[in-house]
């Protein structure tokens, strides 16, 4: 009984084996079959994408090397950050306070110019209108 039971086990795993081994080759001569198919278009525009690929891959260490020497020539230090924060909240505080004394310039000068205006137009209204003319007399037609 023992003997049949492995063998099962072992037909069975060798069966799996078998299976993905058949499947993979399937798989395989399809892509093949596919690949034969391709027309030189396209198997431009897949050497071009690998050649772009690698390209970036490689260049990707230097890239990151590069940018590792820019940063420690600059040197900047956690000083040299504060005080370049420090004059930017100056500037920014000083560009406040000139913005406020700017439109409150704007406002006072638009009250009065508003204020000149309705004077006038209270002038304009108070003013005694100018007496009607007097209607002319009729025409009296002519004898013929």
């Amino acid at each position: 009984m023992t003997d049949e039971a492995d063998r099962d086990e072992r037909q069975g795993l060798t069966g799996k084996l078998r299976g993905l081994t058949g499947g993979a080759r399937d798989i395989a001569r399809a892509a093949l079959k596919e690949a034969m198919a391709w027309d030189a278009y396209k198997w431009t525009v897949l050497a071009l994408l690998t050649a772009i690929f690698l390209l970036v891959a490689l260049s990707y260490g230097g890239i990151r090397s590069e940018l590792a020497a820019l940063k420690q020539d600059r040197g900047v230090s956690a000083q040299d950050l504060a005080a370049v924060r420090t004059g930017i909240g100056t500037e920014i505080s000083d560009l406040k306070a000139g913005l406020a004394q700017s439109m409150s310039d704007m406002k006072s000068g638009l009250g009065d110019s508003i204020a000149k205006i309705t004077a006038k137009l209270d002038a304009r209204s108070q003013q005694p209108k100018p007496a009607a003319p007097s209607p002319k007399p009729a025409v009296k037609p002519r004898p013929q």
